[in-house]
């Protein structure tokens, strides 16, 4: 299975959309920074970590914030949705099928390479905020919004409780990527769908007499990771959203034990 890891990483590598992803999130982090020094007066910033400004800190938290509902799903989706339709499209996957590796073999590869990526891109983002932050603000202890005093150490472990709830919640939306992707032939159309999902799951709150059922979609749990802020931290919303997360990773599984469309 590691063979296939290794495989799927060369071929990803090979290609622009890999790093030009990366280096967007990294740049995105940086103008976090940015956007945090112009944060005075924004009502929208305020709601979030209050009035205070001046903390190299709340980058990396804005961001984490800010991104984990549109920005990362969309680049995690993009990577997933192309893993096996990718290798349709370009006609390799039947002959890697004719060289003896085992679809499963094949498709475990391709997961645990999307999440490697879906970890790699949430910790980009994280650390290029946080160390954008340090330089453009320094760090120091803080009040947080609700007023307790938190030092440097807290604010470290904050981000990385933060970092690690995100990650999770993207390594659902790629393996959903990847059942969308098990499916399909072109990987525009697995691109399509799998996106396609994500913006209708999210629009559904707006409906409001469907508002009721976004607690039955994963995608409502992304926010959660603003709870973290309710330092000491309340770890039972974010229990509540790993509780779902893992009940649609089962679900996409499950799919795949049924159907297996992988097998060309």
């Amino acid at each position: 299975m590691w063979i296939c890891v290794k495989w799927e990483w060369r071929r990803q590598t090979r290609q622009a959309r890999f790093w030009g992803s990366l280096a967007a999130l990294a740049i995105l982090g940086v103008l976090f920074a940015y956007g945090y020094s112009q944060m005075r007066g924004q009502a929208d910033i305020q709601a979030i970590l209050g009035r205070v400004a001046g903390n190299g800190f709340f980058v990396p938290i804005l961001a984490l914030i800010l991104c984990t509902g549109v920005i990362l799903p969309f680049f995690t989706g993009v990577v997933g949705a192309d893993l096996v339709s990718g290798e349709r499209q370009l006609g390799t996957w039947n002959i890697l099928l004719t060289q003896g590796v085992s679809p499963w073999r094949l498709y475990l590869g391709k997961w645990w390479f999307g999440a490697g990526y879906a970890v790699l891109a949430v910790l980009v983002l994280a650390l290029s905020a946080l160390v954008s932050g340090m330089v453009w603000f320094g760090m120091r202890g803080a009040a947080i919004p609700s007023g307790v005093m938190v030092s440097p150490a807290g604010f470290l472990d904050i981000v990385a409780v933060m970092a690690g709830y995100t990650a999770a919640g993207q390594i659902v939306v790629m393996t959903m990527s990847l059942l969308v992707s098990a499916f399909s032939r072109m990987t525009v159309s697995a691109i399509m769908v799998a996106v396609g999902i994500l913006v209708f799951l999210s629009m559904l709150g707006d409906i409001p007499f469907l508002a009721a059922t976004q607690r039955f979609f994963f995608t409502s749990y992304f926010s959660r990771v603003g709870d973290v802020l309710s330092y000491p931290i309340d770890w039972a919303p974010l229990l509540r959203g790993l509780e779902v997360y893992a009940v649609y990773m089962t679900l996409f599984w499950a799919a795949i034990l049924w159907f297996q469309p992988f097998r060309d």
